[in-house]
């Protein structure tokens, strides 16, 4: 795994918070590509940079995946409410 993999639940809410819908999300340094399988799942087109070969190839594939898993019904919910949905907390 990236050193620096981040939640997608928490990148999706950021994403809710600060991109409208459809919008263009951009992340210079994409990593394992978290935020654009969010951005997939979201509705959101984005842009991604990344350097390094072997994680550009992970990324690649996560976003494709996520792609075909769009449906995002919580994002429905909170536009029907006006505010955007906090990610939800996993008991450990």
């Amino acid at each position: 795994p990236h050193p620096t993999l981040k939640p997608i639940d928490l990148i999706r809410w950021l994403m809710r918070l600060v991109c409208p819908p459809g919008g263009l999300v951009l992340d210079p340094f994409m990593g394992s590509g978290t935020t654009g399988a969010a951005a997939a799942i979201e509705g959101c087109r984005f842009c991604g940079i990344e350097l390094e070969d072997a994680y550009l190839e992970i990324a690649a594939a996560r976003i494709a995946h996520r792609g075909r898993q769009r449906c995002a019904p919580e994002r429905r919910r909170s536009e029907e409410e006006g505010r955007p949905r906090p990610p939800s907390r996993r008991r450990r």
